[in-house]
């Protein structure tokens, strides 16, 4: 390569590839990414999230004022402790009360009724071999969390092959979904004791087990599930839909297309599927009768978190919308929104998703809808429909959609924390 005339005044530029030098490294890397086993990149992102959400929480500790929930001068390892995980620490150190707290009028007040036990209970065997309780707490969920990030991408190539989609578009499903997972702007939830990272191990795995027709594994995980978090009623429109799917694949293959007869062992293996997934509803709800003797001790306690005192279906998302757009623009902004997002999940567009994934991403807002009182908590609950993270970048050259997303969900994380996750007397806005 020959070096250009020199500039007026100066001395002559000097010959450099153009490619640059460090384009030798940077070709490297990229060979090396490509080579790594696809299941470790999607790790490889796990732990560079959760390093930036680290570095984010750790920012936004300098500026925690002191409170009933952190000292003076609150650290890191201060902010894991905060919000829903002081319910755990005293269910994993003192276990459930074993009457619901009322007050002097006969009104259930907030209490570790309300939260599921899996949780406590893998932090409770670490801190019996003397790990405290946010070390223990970490380590549950950024290790669900790992597995939920390797389950998503497992479940939507899955899906999206069993749906007709070709490798290509199935790997990019996979790889945006768990992307997005990883990085989303509640994702702080996965390295501190909360349990959506164990939920979403446990549902990624459900649903594989359900996609694989490993209907036993299935039930065993949506029972555990059913003590996790309160997202069990979906499950049982997913196995409802799953079954039908089976039923009309083999009418199909059955010669003549006359009704197929299942086997003996199918039938057992698909009731024992559908008994589990209905029972995981109620697990809970039984398990804390039983603990206090009062047959509404589950559904009282959520209800001192109400601001009326008891959960209503519906009416709460109407109100709140009433609220924030006015008595007319809120509730029709609320059925547009309702109606569009309904419309996109059985669009044919979402159809690379699969039946079941589809009915987890429309049952699951709409039990959300029913039972849930809009709150900011609602931003971590929504992690769970990882699925809709498939539908990006799907084409092939639609990738910068993919970052972009990725950049502005970085971009909200910080927001998210800095606004939610930093205990401010006197607002309390609990993530």
């Amino acid at each position: 390569m020959t070096a250009g005339p020199p500039p007026a005044g100066g001395r002559p530029a000097r010959a450099v590839p153009a490619d640059g030098p460090g384009a030798p490294l940077v070709l490297g890397l990229l060979l090396r990414w490509a080579r790594t086993p696809v299941l470790v990149r999607v790790l490889l992102v796990y732990a560079a999230a959760r390093l930036v959400s680290a570095a984010v929480l750790a920012a936004v500790a300098r500026f925690q004022e002191p409170s009933d929930w952190t000292p003076e001068g609150a650290g890191y390892r201060d902010m894991l402790g905060l919000w829903d995980a002081t319910w755990y620490r005293r269910i994993a150190e003192d276990g459930y009360p074993g009457a619901v707290p009322r007050d002097g009028a006969g009104a259930a007040q907030q209490s570790e009724l309300a939260f599921y036990p899996v949780l406590p209970l893998l932090v409770r065997a670490l801190g019996a071999a003397g790990v405290p309780f946010e070390t223990a707490g970490a380590a549950v969920a950024l290790l669900a969390g790992a597995a939920a990030a390797v389950g998503a991408h497992l479940v939507l190539e899955r899906a999206a092959r069993a749906a007709g989609a070709g490798a290509a578009v199935a790997r990019r499903a996979a790889r945006s979904g768990a992307v997005l997972l990883c990085v989303s702007p509640p994702s702080l939830v996965y390295q501190v004791p909360y349990t959506e990272g164990l939920a979403l191990a446990l549902l990624t795995g459900f649903l594989l087990a359900l996609l694989d027709g490993r209907w036993l594994t299935a039930s065993a995980l949506a029972l555990l599930l059913g003590l996790t978090r309160p997202v069990a009623v979906p499950l049982s429109a997913v196995v409802v839909v799953h079954l039908l799917v089976r039923v009309r694949a083999a009418r199909r293959a059955a010669p003549g297309g006359g009704p197929a007869r299942p086997a003996g062992r199918d039938l057992l293996r698909a009731g024992v599927l559908l008994t589990s997934s209905a029972a995981a509803a109620g697990l809970w709800p039984l398990t804390a009768w039983w603990l206090t003797g009062e047959r509404d001790a589950y559904t009282a306690t959520m209800g001192a978190w109400r601001a009326d005192g008891r959960v209503e279906w519906l009416r709460p998302w109407w109100d709140v919308s009433q609220y924030l757009l006015g008595d007319v623009a809120g509730p029709l902004v609320l059925v547009a929104l309702v109606a569009g997002y309904a419309a996109l999940l059985l669009s044919r567009r979402a159809a690379v998703l699969g039946p079941e994934l589809r009915t987890w991403c429309l049952a699951y807002p709409g039990y959300l809808l029913l039972v849930l009182d809009p709150f900011t908590s609602l931003f971590r609950y929504l992690v769970l429909l990882f699925p809709l993270g498939g539908l990006v970048a799907l084409r092939p050259g639609r990738r910068g959609t993919l970052w972009a997303l990725v950049a502005a969900s970085l971009a909200l994380h910080v927001v998210w924390v800095a606004w939610l996750w930093r205990f401010s007397p006197p607002a309390d806005w609990p993530p």
